[in-house]
């Protein structure tokens, strides 16, 4: 039911200008690959070939064997912060995240810096990168779920005369079932489509399906066939995707559970958790110091020459040309977002198709959107491929959805009778949008910007298949200058990996400091 308050013709015009966008650059690029290149002979051939078996395996084991490992190593913390209130503790999570916000090249450089040669290029530095990358999504998803969980309820079990292992199977996991799997398959994905991190870490014999896109498609022109595996890609995610919900369904006891008062840490407890704390300090730290060291080592010199490299030549353009497609990204990024949520808000049903329909660019990887867009507008007036502004176009698709995240509770917060008192004072509807509606939501804004930019800044898989040299963004310079010889070529790399995590770290400080302050604002 429409907002009676927002006339529908304003929120229509608002839900036209997101759906023309991703008609245009998202469901059109997908549909003319389909068309164009997926038939049943090259169904075939690519299902016939050894080679797509041992990648799909390889795909499918590395994700499983990461899932694994990143639980391995995010428990412990996930246990610290999700069951205990201590001073430090909001300090050690943000911590504890830090390596899901940086760019997945970033990563993937880090663990060259810091892994010795023998460890280089095998599915065990995949792994461990991956388990890097990852522990966030546990002990953000997992550690919410155990923040609200009654120790009341185990300790009743354990009166009446139930064993520990047995009040824990009984209670305690079914209580977490359901966001242990929705972890597990969000990881599972994650590492399924890695593509910068298997690249740059396993070298150039082992490839995900996602790598194994792009090098059909870039390496070898076979388009066909990398179209093919696109769609069993997106088919296998979409896969995941439904049992991530099956498994984690039916937790509505969890769902409804109030917040309690989490206990300090108990002192024979407490050498744990302060070595628990450590170790994820220095996991997650090591790996960044490490690329700044090698920043300043050419050879076995300490040298600043790698970083006088920054004011001319490839590595300053790529600087720049990240800078600028970050910012059109934003600005293109935050309006959709913004037309989107007061869709969504105001249409009622229509609203809840469009919000799902902004989710959907997630379920597709950017290597595969940047090979649609590739296919798609490649001839005529529509070739635009060698235009730089066009990689900010397929950075908008991977970011939008998840700016509409970050804003629509910022919209839904806005008074309705604000809007009620604006048009008895006879206020237009374009009045009450600028007034009301973006003025109260501004800081939503704000983190939807700085969130598109901290995207757009590290994104590489689109950007790998549309930059130029020249305009070439710096994760794509980090990939190419860690795959030549040369210590100040690579020495050139890991400055600008160093200059990528200053500007990632940025960007979501202004999103951390714009939602922080919404927060506030919406509780006064």
């Amino acid at each position: 039911m429409n907002d009676p308050l927002f006339p529908s013709r304003t929120a229509r015009a608002a839900a036209v200008v997101p759906a023309a966008w991703l008609a245009a650059f998202f469901a059109a690029p997908l549909v003319a690959m389909l068309v164009t290149f997926v038939r049943l002979d090259d169904v075939v051939r690519v299902a016939s070939r050894d080679s797509t078996w041992r990648v799909a395996w390889f795909s499918a084991w590395q994700a499983a064997v990461s899932v694994a490992a990143t639980f391995v190593v995010a428990a412990p913390v996930t246990w610290l912060v999700g069951r205990h209130d201590f001073r430090g503790r909001r300090a050690l999570r943000a911590v504890s995240t830090v390596g899901f916000l940086l760019p997945s090249v970033v990563v993937a450089a880090a663990f060259l810096a810091l892994l010795p040669r023998s460890w280089q290029y095998t599915p065990w530095a995949v792994v461990l990168a991956h388990a890097y990358f990852n522990v966030a999504v546990v002990v953000r998803v997992v550690g919410a779920r155990l923040e609200s969980f009654d120790d009341r309820q185990t300790a009743a079990a354990r009166t009446l005369g139930a064993a520990p292992a047995y009040a824990a199977g009984s209670i305690a996991w079914p209580f977490v079932r359901g966001a242990v799997a929705a972890a597990a398959g969000i990881v599972f994905i994650y590492c399924f489509t890695s593509y910068a991190v298997v690249r740059l870490l396993g070298g150039p014999r082992r490839n995900t399906l996602e790598s194994d896109i792009a090098l059909r498609a870039f390496g070898i022109g076979d388009i066909p066939a990398a179209t093919v595996l696109s769609v069993v890609q997106v088919l296998m995610i979409l896969l995941a995707v439904y049992a991530l919900r099956v498994a984690a369904g039916g937790d509505a006891v969890a769902a409804r559970a109030a917040r309690v008062v989490l206990a300090p840490v108990a002192a024979h407890r407490r050498w744990i958790a302060a070595l628990t704390a450590a170790v994820t300090v220095v996991f997650v730290s090591t790996p960044l110091v490490a690329v700044f060291w090698k920043s300043l080592r050419v050879g076995d010199q300490m040298s600043l020459a790698a970083w006088r490299a920054v004011s001319g030549g490839d590595v300053a353009s790529s600087i720049v040309a990240s800078l600028r497609t970050a910012l059109v990204a934003g600005i293109i990024g935050t309006v959709l977002a913004a037309a989107t949520t007061l869709a969504v808000v105001r249409l009622g049903t229509g609203g809840r198709w469009l919000d799902a329909a902004s989710i959907v660019p997630l379920a597709v990887s950017p290597v595969t959107l940047g090979l649609g867009l590739v296919i798609t507008f490649d001839s005529g007036w529509l070739d635009w491929r060698a235009n730089w502004w066009f990689v900010a176009v397929a950075h908008t698709l991977v970011a939008f959805p998840l700016a509409v995240r970050v804003l629509l509770p910022a919209w839904r917060a806005v008074p309705r009778g604000l809007h009620a008192a604006a048009a008895v004072l006879g206020a237009s509807d374009r009045r009450r949008i600028v007034d009301v509606d973006l003025r109260l939501a501004r800081r939503g804004l704000v983190a939807a910007l700085g969130l598109v930019v901290a995207v757009s800044l590290g994104e590489f898989g689109a950007a790998s298949l549309l930059s130029r040299r020249g305009t070439e963004t710096m994760p794509v310079a980090v990939s190419r200058l860690l795959e030549r010889t040369g210590d100040t070529v690579r020495a050139q790399a890991f400055v600008l990996a160093t200059v990528l995590v200053i500007a990632c770290v940025a960007a979501l400080f202004v999103v951390e400091l714009a939602l922080g302050r919404s927060r506030r604002a919406a509780r006064r």
